[in-house]
């Protein structure tokens, strides 16, 4: 079978059959459309394993298109804005493997962090480490509309740059080092010079700034984005980056006003415990209450975790705080700090 009848093959939708065909084809001969060819029936199969969650498989297939890219004649950069692409979706399946293996075993999370790979499948910092940045088109960094499918409206769409710096701060979080954030570097500044006004983008530099110890520069950041923004998750970074006690449990307060859903709640809330476990148990009650409460809706047996557990222990006896009272403070603190 020649390259064109397997290219024909790929137009029929016969992926499979297409994928088996060349493969032994660009064993023996890598000429300038086996490899073509072979790129794109692998990207077809990529796709393909992807939605039938064959992680390890996926993963596979896509370091074997990262070996073949450079042998590409890619003018257009259809090649590599497929290959962001395809990084983008792996490694949001990924994550969700990730959820599900989790999932499937309620533990605690001592247990959890135990359990965890100690090496993960797919590393958005390690492809961003291999490709360079001034290669992205124009196109690469622009958002598009995703067309409105069933009771889904039309919405907009972070360009796929956008969208592998998201991914890749995702992975920064889970460990914060300054070669992870150097590593993101490159993508990140040319985010900004694109789009310096960019709330993620800007929130992104804060985290950066705070790893690398500036964290005078992040707390600036932070408290320039909440006189515009006022999404839970600033008022928590910031919280994090601030001493004083009650600025804190400010911060923390309208953090927990501002997400509207509980189940991201719990961690503002064991947060804002922690802080008034000393100087207002009913509160800090009131709190671990919530935290416990989200746990059990969730499936997590008694709601009880490591943490949660000795400061349960020192709360014995304490009634918590009303909704009314507590309510009230939230109030009370950002009138008093200004948050």
């Amino acid at each position: 079978m020649t390259v064109k009848e397997v290219f024909e093959l790929r137009k029929q939708g016969k992926i499979e059959e297409a994928y088996e065909v060349i493969r032994p084809m660009y064993a023996v001969h890598q000429g300038k459309y086996t490899t073509l060819c072979m790129f794109w029936t692998a990207s077809d199969i990529l796709k393909k394993r992807i939605k039938e969650q064959r992680t390890d498989e996926a993963v596979k297939i896509f370091k074997a298109l990262l070996r073949i890219l450079p042998n590409i004649e890619d003018k257009d950069g259809r090649s590599l804005s497929s290959i962001l692409y395809a990084a983008v979706t792996l490694a949001k399946e990924v994550k969700v493997a990730s959820k599900r293996e989790q999932n499937q075993v309620r533990l605690d999370s001592a247990e959890r962090e135990q359990a965890r790979p100690k090496v993960k499948a797919f590393s958005m910092l390690d492809f961003l480490s291999q490709i360079e940045v001034g290669r992205l088109s124009d196109d690469d960094w622009k958002s598009v509309t995703a067309p409105a499918v069933g009771s889904t409206p039309s919405h907009p769409v972070p360009s796929v740059a956008q969208q592998l710096l998201t991914c890749a701060f995702h992975e920064i979080q889970d460990e914060p080092t300054v070669e992870r954030a150097l590593a993101v570097m490159p993508l990140l500044q040319e985010a900004m010079r694109r789009s310096p006004r960019n709330k993620n983008n800007q929130r992104y530099m804060a985290v950066v700034y705070t790893i690398m110890g500036e964290r005078d520069k992040a707390v600036a950041i932070y408290r320039q984005l909440l006189q515009r923004h006022h999404d839970s998750w600033l008022y928590a970074e910031l919280a994090d980056l601030t001493d004083d006690p009650g600025r804190k449990a400010a911060l923390l307060c309208r953090a927990i006003q501002n997400q509207r859903q509980e189940q991201f709640r719990s961690g503002y809330r064991l947060a804002l415990a922690r802080l008034l476990m000393e100087r207002d148990k009913p509160r800090a009650a009131y709190e671990l209450q919530k935290c416990i409460a989200t746990r059990k809706a969730q499936g997590y047996g008694d709601g009880l975790t490591r943490d949660i557990r000795p400061m349960l222990q020192q709360l014995q006896g304490v009634t918590p705080a009303t909704d009314a009272e507590q309510q009230d403070f939230y109030r009370r603190m950002a009138e008093k700090f200004g948050e």
